[in-house]
């Protein structure tokens, strides 16, 4: 990346411009979703999030010279001199990307080459085709798009706070620091990078979610439509992720109208049976499926190079091995759950890179600690699954953990790929059920 371009006067009236046109935006929706016990925090949380996008962005610049955060950006670079060059062809790449005729048919020695490996790797480009879209929205301007990505991503997360404490029996308190200050979400998941489209597409994928299935009245074959094609894009980005939201809301609808049943106790333990069967038949279905199968042999394929490959030097941790049978699955899921979201521990002294990494998996153990010993525990877990955001917030830190845990190896894309469910887990653990209080 050409560093004077960075810090061009055109820079700086792209950021100017879109300074106006976010705050603007962002003042409406404060305006709109206005909760008195949260709204004050609006300014700080959006500000929090730019403060760690632009970390992110000089750390990578300038302290780890370029890493990802630099192929993506070639990447979006060349797609937006292709916009210029070739409209058609842009419009095309971003449709379809012909990989067998050849990086060569739509790039060329005027509007450069993307880098190699983002090209080959299709979820990679995808999100650069994203990025590309962004770029050519801020006439090429990284710190310009570096905003744009922080305030989409606070915008989305802002969205999920206002709904969750007026909607749900959280401590407010709680919500805002898992969506809005938790530190390691922020930093992965506010800059350039696909962490953060991943992110804000699936913050945006479940709000809408729940929006239809209790948070919202209103339905309309609209957000039927936008659903499925967020769902769409998250599926092109990272896979797994888009399966991890979807299973659990199936679960959470089972819960929404299970509850009408409370009522017909025989017809409610039937209902269960039922849904309990069919789960069980539904997990050995799709383990047994040869999607499922292809995604855990290439998941087996990416633990066995980072652990072997000396080109991956960075601190890593060992796991059992797992033959993808439903059996082994089990068997493989607690030690990769535990990994991913208690570790690396403080202890572990694995350098300055994973410090707050280190101090978020004590802050996390602690909490853990607070909810086992807490002497309403049982009541508490009683009436958390008697919710179904709660339902669907347990099961996606479960299924996510899982896939952290088990594909990463390395500590530093494990913090990457979990960083997701780390605001639902902190919610969970942080959840007391609400005190009745006399109306006498």
């Amino acid at each position: 990346m050409n560093q004077v371009q960075i810090f061009s006067v055109a820079e700086g009236l792209s950021i100017i411009l879109w300074m106006f046109i976010l705050y603007w935006i962002g003042r409406s929706i404060r305006s709109r979703y206005n909760n008195i016990n949260i709204s004050r925090f609006f300014y700080l949380g959006w500000g929090f999030k730019i403060f760690f996008a632009l970390v992110f962005a000089l750390v990578y610049l300038f302290a780890l010279g370029g890493g990802d955060i630099n192929a993506y950006w070639e990447s979006a670079t060349v797609l937006n001199k292709l916009f210029v060059d070739n409209p058609m062809g842009y419009i095309q790449e971003l449709w379809s990307t012909e990989r067998s005729l050849g990086i060569t048919y739509h790039f060329n020695s005027e509007t450069g080459y993307p880098p190699g490996w983002i090209w080959r790797e299709s979820e990679a480009w995808n999100a650069a085709k994203t990025l590309s879209i962004l770029s050519v929205l801020t006439f090429n301007s990284f710190w310009a798009t570096t905003l744009l990505i922080a305030s989409f991503v606070f915008f989305t997360s802002w969205l999920m706070v206002y709904r969750i404490t007026t909607n749900e029996a959280f401590n407010s308190k709680a919500v805002m620091f898992a969506f809005l200050f938790f530190p390691s979400v922020t930093f992965w998941c506010s800059g350039i990078s696909k962490d953060s489209q991943v992110y804000t597409l699936s913050l945006l994928l479940i709000y809408q979610l729940f929006l239809w299935l209790k948070w919202d009245p209103k339905r309309s074959i609209w957000r039927v439509l936008l659903m499925a094609f967020i769902f769409y894009l998250i599926l092109n980005l990272r896979q797994f992720i888009a399966l991890a939201i979807i299973g659990p809301f199936l679960l959470s609808i089972v819960v929404r109208y299970g509850s009408r049943l409370s009522q017909r106790p025989v017809i409610l333990l039937l209902f269960r049976l039922f849904v309990y069967a069919l789960l069980v038949s539904g997990f050995i279905f799709i383990a047994n499926a040869e999607q499922t199968q292809a995604l855990f042999q290439e998941a087996q394929i990416t633990q066995s190079d980072f652990s072997q490959n000396p080109i991956y030097s960075g601190a890593k941790y060992e796991l059992s091995t797992m033959d993808g049978t439903p059996t082994g699955i089990l068997l493989a899921m607690p030690e990769s759950v535990f990994i991913a979201l208690y570790r690396p521990f403080i202890t572990e002294n694995l350098g300055l890179n994973f410090v707050v990494n280190e101090l978020e998996s004590l802050l996390l153990i602690f909490f853990s600690l607070l909810f086992l010993v807490n002497k309403n525990v049982f009541s508490n877990i009683r009436y958390l699954f008697k919710s179904e955001f709660a339902i669907y917030a347990f099961t996606f830190v479960l299924l996510i953990a899982f896939m952290a845990g088990y594909t990463s190896i390395l500590f530093g894309v494990l913090v990457r790929i979990r960083a997701i469910a780390l605001p639902f887990f902190f919610l969970l653990l942080t959840f007391r059920k609400p005190k009745v209080t006399s109306t006498t």
